[in-house]
């Protein structure tokens, strides 16, 4: 093998006339090192003398970098919301275990024990893979703008689909009651009719709302008093019910916002997840946040038949994978096969388990089911 790698680097190793030559590569990939072995054997063949590549400044360690690129990369490729998480996942996790070590040193084996790590300390296998994946982001970012960075294989755990619940209908009508203020209720049941996340509720415009075409434009969303773009930076529209438009017909237009503190100013998180415990312990139901709105407006498509493609739209999801775990509500098609399956076989004849049943099951290869096969 000419070309090797040697403690986290790519070297290259080669014979010329019984002469072992083995050199660093000035760039820490296999292609470069074999064109920089290419390079070496015409300088042998040329008669010129092999100078040795000019000596690698060493890496970073982890600390200096990943500040760096928090600065650089989050704060302008991310919202608010990851970078608050991305900040704290660097600050009280990777930077006190990968800190002082440097890029080109954090190894495979060094990204297993910090999981091992986590996973003492009682994280589940969800947060690991999610620390894991701010890792690998940071050690690619650090490739791509060319420090020298370990490339570790990252091994995700295998983690459960996160649980999520819903409400009936008869829950969703006692916390509708339960409601004791017109905003608060029109809220809800938007979010129960619609979907919308609760940034995208705070930032629902009425000039989003086209009454003529009963139609949501999702356009923008407030996280933390910070208005953006919708998750995903997609722009989707909803279709909305006479339920919706009524509701939102009641609803004084005083301001841009259609759902604010009474001053125009966007509410906030608190503020809404308060309103929602209250109406919950008014309504004998189990506390809930706003997201389980959004899974009782998806779990009820799903259970009115309303095809997965189609949810996905009307959510906004990046990935069919994640509407997905709504499909177990829609048994109307796996109802339909068992119900395909029964009208071959309950046809009057003999039960292929009664004596002369093996005629009956000979008499089974004649049915429109085997001769569909």
């Amino acid at each position: 093998m000419s070309t090797r790698r040697i403690r986290n680097w790519w070297w290259v190793d080669f014979r010329v006339n019984f002469t072992r030559y083995r050199l660093r590569s000035p760039e820490n990939t296999q292609p470069g090192a074999k064109s920089y072995e290419a390079v070496l054997r015409r300088r042998l063949a040329a008669g010129e003398p092999l100078k040795p590549p000019p000596p690698t400044p060493p890496s970073p360690t982890f600390a200096e970098f990943s500040s760096q690129w928090f600065e650089t990369y989050v704060r302008t490729n991310n919202k608010p919301s990851s970078q608050r998480s991305r900040s704290h996942v660097l600050r009280n996790h990777l930077v006190p275990f990968f800190g002082r070590t440097r890029l080109e040193a954090i190894t495979t084996a060094r990204v297993e024990e910090y999981k091992a790590r986590k996973i003492r300390d009682g994280l589940s296998p969800k947060t690991v893979n999610d620390h894991l994946g701010i890792l690998g982001k940071s050690l690619h970012d650090a490739r791509e703008w060319g420090v020298p960075a370990a490339a570790p294989t990252l091994r995700w755990l295998r983690a459960p689909k996160p649980a999520f619940c819903f409400l009936g209908r008869d829950e969703a009508q006692r916390l509708l009651v339960a409601m004791r203020s017109t905003r608060w209720r029109t809220m809800v049941t938007v979010a129960l009719h619609t979907g919308l996340r609760l940034g995208e509720l705070f930032g629902l415009r009425w000039q989003d709302i086209d009454v003529d075409r009963a139609n949501i434009a999702v356009r923008q969303s407030i996280v933390e008093g910070v208005t953006g773009s919708p998750k995903n930076y997609r722009e989707r529209h909803i279709p909305l019910n006479h339920i919706v438009l009524n509701a939102l017909a009641a609803m004084p237009r005083t301001h841009d916002l259609v759902f604010h503190r009474g001053d125009g100013r966007p509410l906030t998180c608190s503020t809404a997840e308060n309103a929602l415990r209250r109406a919950c312990n008014r309504a004998s139901l189990r506390p809930i946040g706003w997201h389980a709105l959004r899974h009782t407006y998806a779990s009820w498509l799903a259970s009115g038949g309303i095809p997965v493609p189609a949810i996905q739209a009307l959510l906004g999801h990046s990935t069919i994978e994640m509407t997905m775990r709504y499909a177990h509500l829609a048994p109307s098609s796996l109802r339909q096969a068992a119900d395909v399956l029964e009208q071959f076989t309950s046809a009057p004849g003999p039960s292929p388990w009664a004596p002369g049943g093996q005629r009956a099951s000979i008499s089974m290869l004649s049915s429109p089911l085997a001769a569909a096969a």
